[in-house]
């Protein structure tokens, strides 16, 4: 976002407009409130349209979040795949617009600073529900069933260990009841974690998040922390866990409140160099 954000204030004025197009992965993602809630809470200044039947994700035979598309005159100019290459996206958007307009100057306007990143593969995205998820628990994940956990303790296996009452839904994981001794276990690797969650209730919720045991420190906290704490007040994805180095280790959360819904959990492997 950053970046298009860049685009649209250098250039909207040059013949330039950047059209957003939400495709929602999950249900909570197609509540038009919500969708508004996030333009306003990141600032987001160029049009956003909610696709909520991906029409025009089909249109365009996309198959990717996300994907950057230019159009002149109707035809696609300009098509790139997932994150990355800005410089590049942003050098071939000044070449159309000078064709567009050859007496065009530029040259005050700086070009963005991409900076240099070095990447390992990270733990894959781990989705919570029982359409596309599952856990290391015997028995697995039954669908809309309320179900009493036992942890085994042995991580050995990646994806999501559990303790406690949870009850599986097709898109998320819901945890039942406040015991404080119930929990979930996910082993992984990576530089950052996030975790896509919302919650039954109106209310805001907190839960405890852990990192091999201990609670989070400067050295590892994620951005939507405090102290070992996370407030779920939005339905969004929120950021756990960050560090310096690709690391390894488990991550826990603890302290869950009754209605605490899971989605998806996704991990960074990209570190940015100064």
């Amino acid at each position: 976002m950053p970046y298009l954000e860049s685009w649209h204030e250098k250039y909207h004025d040059k013949r330039f407009t950047i059209i957003g197009v939400h495709a929602p992965e999950f249900d909570f993602e197609r509540d038009p409130d919500n969708v508004r809630w996030a333009i306003e809470h990141y600032g987001i200044k160029y049009p956003v349209v909610l696709d909520n039947h991906f029409k025009i994700w089909h249109a365009y035979a996309n198959a990717y979040w996300p994907r950057k598309y230019m159009v002149l005159n109707g035809k696609i100019v300009y098509d790139h795949v997932g994150e990355g290459d800005y410089r590049k996206t942003e050098t071939e958007l000044r070449d159309i617009l000078k064709g567009i307009n050859p007496g065009l100057d530029l040259s005050n306007i700086p070009i963005v600073e991409e900076p240099s990143t070095i990447c390992q593969t990270p733990t894959p995205e781990t989705y919570c529900g029982y359409s596309r998820g599952d856990t290391n628990n015997p028995g697995g994940l039954r669908p809309m069933e309320v179900i009493d956990y036992k942890d085994s303790g042995d991580y050995t296996n990646p994806g999501i260990y559990l303790e406690g009452r949870w009850r599986a839904d097709r898109q998320y994981l819901e945890h039942v009841g406040a015991n404080p001794s119930d929990y979930l276990v996910l082993p992984f690797s990576a530089v950052s974690a996030n975790l896509v969650v919302t919650r039954r209730s109106a209310e805001p919720v907190t839960l405890t998040v852990e990192f091999n045991g201990s609670s989070l420190t400067d050295a590892d906290r994620g951005n939507d922390v405090v102290g070992s704490n996370v407030t779920v007040d939005e339905p969004r994805m929120y950021n756990l866990f960050r560090a310096d180095e690709f690391t390894s280790g488990i991550l826990r959360l603890r302290n869950l409140p009754d209605g605490l819904r899971l989605y998806a959990f996704s991990f960074g492997g990209c570190i940015g160099l100064v």
